[in-house]
């Protein structure tokens, strides 16, 4: 009898050896064969040449390719059931998606970016905020932790934002699959939930901001309160984290208030006064800095048709913009209602069908849908359909992952592979068609390191009221300390460089076809004797191509102008900028009428 069973260990062992291979071999094949394409394609990243449709346009096929084999690889791991392998191949497409803005940038990716620079820099230098520089200032939880971090490890701020974007999407994801988790899913449906969030994620929040670092520790928040019918303790836990959102964002705070009052009304948050608290913490600090919010504008607004439309909607805010824009913005549209349609339909399919109580059916549609009411008072500078978005993907996902996974996992017949193969499709195209919107304004939105050290050296060296005029968005601001005192000597100021000339009040759309308005500014600047510099990057030509800020040609006819105008002086010149100073020195001169 033991010979016999001798025997037999070795061939069941063999037999579960192949099994096990059988499990995960195909999906680790597919996300090898991932991988070498991803790394074959680098080069291609950082050296691609300028195109209208962005980085994946310009880049070898073999980046697009490499996001679709990983997707595909995730799919056929989870319908597997090669869970370890799932894992693996869920970090490795963050990683895959996320890392160009490090490895194929020579610095950060965008000049709005930049703009956190300077209160990190105040606090890493003085220890403290300055109350009357800027809203920053007032919500600076983000700011002292990156400047505590940077404290104790040496690193500088341009190195931590080099890489905060894959940190911020890796935590994202994490987040979600823990939502997800604590929401009662299994791991494959937490793992689903997680991967479909990040792919679907094309806003593009995950630069070194307040909001990125607020918006995941958020959906930790709604975890943590889901959880507290199980644990009273769970609420609390959130709270404190809550406070730190409070003291981060101006926006996120909100949405989870909206979420969280409603999980309440429905029965799924203990104890149930915990709103009051969350409630009593988020506005009771804005109330403190009500003085400071009122600056930008109305608190509320109700006007719902306004507080929808987005940049590319408003005349205002482009003037024509490029195909590329307009394709960009059309793919990422398709994604967006994809994402809302589909949750939409599932939970009308619930309600109808009766499966499981009309609460329950609820609870995920208002963590995906909760963030809508940011629209019925707020615009938020016009991004605010963008955040709606944004916090509505972990909700959506409680949604949607339950029968992705169903089709994954589906039996052996020839109708359940078809389903599993047209899902593992549709994931890749959404992950392929996600990389094409987030870096679909790659060129338009790729800082220079010269540009980093022109504003450094503009706001440490030189007189604070100056005024530093950039005709398009393309440059860094606020990017060292020093940026508090030109918030004192200029009321215009709003983040250096990136007060550009075409945001001013009467000069939208600007078409430069007049020399005359030019030389009426120069005749105030010099009559008030107010130090003035112009700036010209090659950022802001290619931003103004791309997003149609500035007419065709309006450019160079302002360009013109300045070098007809001796009292603008080329202070510096290079192949990607230039820079006029304004000659105080010399008188203002008529500019006659023909």
């Amino acid at each position: 009898m033991t010979i016999t069973t001798a025997r037999v260990r070795p061939t069941t062992t063999a037999a579960s050896s192949r099994a096990s291979r059988a499990r995960w071999a195909p999906a680790a094949i597919l996300l090898l064969l991932a991988s070498i394409c991803w790394i074959l394609a680098v080069p291609s990243l950082r050296d691609a040449p300028w195109h209208l449709f962005g980085l994946v346009a310009a880049a070898s096929p073999l980046f697009p390719l490499s996001i679709a084999l990983v997707a595909v690889a995730f799919c056929v791991a989870i319908a597997a059931g090669a869970l370890r392998t799932a894992w693996l191949t869920l970090v490795v497409t963050v990683l895959m998606m996320r890392l160009p803005t490090a490895v194929s940038t020579d610095a950060p990716l965008y000049s709005w970016t930049y703009k956190h620079f300077g209160p990190i820099d105040y606090i890493q230098r003085f220890g403290g905020v300055d109350l009357t520089a800027g809203i920053y200032h007032h919500w600076p939880g983000m700011f002292s932790f990156i400047a505590w971090v940077g404290t104790i490890t040496g690193a500088e701020t341009i190195v931590i934002a080099q890489w905060f974007t894959v940190g911020s999407q890796l935590a994202f994801a994490g987040a979600v699959y823990y939502l997800a988790r604590t929401f009662g899913f299994t791991i494959p449906t937490a793992l689903v939930a997680a991967f479909g969030a990040q792919a679907v994620n094309w806003v593009g929040q995950d630069y070194l901001s307040p909001q990125a670092f607020g918006f995941a520790l958020g959906i930790v928040v709604v975890a943590l309160v889901l959880a507290s019918t199980r644990s009273t303790a769970a609420s609390w836990v959130a709270v404190f984290i809550f406070s730190a959102i409070v003291v981060t964002h101006q926006l996120t705070p909100y949405w989870i208030l909206a979420a969280v009052l409603l999980l309440t009304v429905l029965g799924r948050i203990r104890p149930r006064y915990i709103v009051a608290v969350f409630a009593a913490i988020a506005v009771g600090y804005l109330l403190m800095h009500l003085s400071v919010v009122t600056t930008f504008g109305d608190l509320l607004n109700f006007d719902i048709l306004s507080n929808i439309l987005t940049p590319s909607a408003s005349s205002e805010a482009l003037g024509d913009p490029s195909s590329g824009q307009v394709f960009n913005s059309w793919v990422a549209r398709a994604i967006t209602g994809l994402v809302w349609a589909s949750a939409v339909a599932i939970i009308v399919r619930r309600l109808l069908r009766r499966a499981e109580p009309w609460r329950d059916t609820l609870v995920p549609a208002v963590v995906a849908f909760s963030p809508a009411l940011i629209l019925v008072g707020q615009g938020y500078g016009g991004e605010a359909l963008f955040r709606v978005f944004l916090y509505s993907i972990p909700g959506c996902m409680l949604i949607l992952a339950p029968g992705l996974t169903r089709m994954l996992e589906g039996g052996a017949t020839r109708a359940c592979n078809l389903v599993r193969v047209g899902a593992t499709a549709l994931v890749a195209l959404v992950c392929v068609a996600s990389i094409q919107t987030s870096y679909g304004g790659w060129f338009a939105n790729r800082v220079t390191l010269e540009s980093v050290a022109l504003t450094t050296d503009i706001l440490t060296h030189e007189d604070p009221a100056t005024l530093t005029i950039g005709v398009a968005p393309g440059a860094p601001g606020r990017i060292v300390a020093e940026y508090v005192e030109f918030v004192r000597a200029n009321e215009l100021f709003d983040s250096g460089i990136d007060m550009w000339l075409t945001s001013w009040p009467g000069w939208e759309q600007e078409e430069f076809a007049d020399p005359r308005r030019v030389t009426r500014l120069t005749d105030s600047l010099v009559w008030e004797q107010r130090p003035a510099l112009v700036v010209i990057t090659q950022q802001m030509r290619d931003y103004s191509n791309y997003y149609g800020t500035l007419p065709d040609g309006a450019l160079e006819r302002f360009e013109g102008f300045l070098n007809d105008d001796a009292r603008w002086v080329l202070d510096y010149e290079s192949d990607e900028t230039l820079v006029y100073r304004l000659d105080l020195s010399s008188g203002s001169r008529e500019v006659g009428r023909g």
